[in-house]
């Protein structure tokens, strides 16, 4: 609800009194579970991101591999557009408000960490290349969903979700592939 809320009106322009009207909650019973605006959308953030990536990649068979997962969350870009709105916000928000920064930054670290050591235990079976940095590899493609927020902020959006796990894929099926040289420049 409060992650509606941020998403639709904006994080600077939703006020504590506005969330609690939306929930029918006093504003003492927010601050009662969090200690600031910051920390409740960094929780929305947080607990959508759960239920809208990491949530699809539990219970799946154990021989599925990140190309499979990686494709499949792209087919479905359209259900994350309010998560990416979210980051998006919180993003803006923390450009000027310290406590949103640090809540946020924690919650994005959260969630990276988490990623990159998934990767890192099923290295050898999803036969990634050694000499990929996961953890880059795990940032480029978060960078990538996230910059599709702030591309839709602006009305700008794939010719469709196909494409766009088209090449979510190829970049997937990449990272098993022995880097070619880089020119120097």
């Amino acid at each position: 609800m409060a992650g509606e809320l941020f998403a639709e009106q904006g994080y600077v322009q939703t006020s504590i009194r506005d969330l609690s009207r939306r929930a029918s909650v006093t504003s003492g019973a927010i601050y009662g579970h969090f200690r600031s605006k910051a920390e409740l959308l960094a929780e929305a953030i947080s607990a959508r991101t759960a239920d809208q990536l990491e949530s699809e990649s539990i219970g799946l068979p154990q021989q599925t591999d990140h190309v499979e997962i990686l494709t499949r969350q792209a087919l479905r870009i359209e259900r994350r557009r309010e998560l990416r709105a979210l980051v998006v916000q919180g993003a803006a928000a923390a450009q000027t408000d310290h406590e949103a920064r640090a809540s946020l930054e924690a919650e994005q670290r959260a969630h990276l960490e988490l990623w990159v050591a998934a990767y890192e235990r099923n290295r050898d079976r999803l036969e990634i290349d050694p000499s990929i940095d996961l953890e880059t590899a795990v940032l480029y493609t978060w960078a990538v969903e996230l910059g599709l927020g702030v591309l839709e902020g602006l009305g700008i959006e794939p010719r469709s979700p196909r494409d766009w796990a088209e090449l979510q894929n190829r970049l997937a099926r990449s990272w098993r592939l022995p880097p070619e040289p880089i020119g120097e420049a």
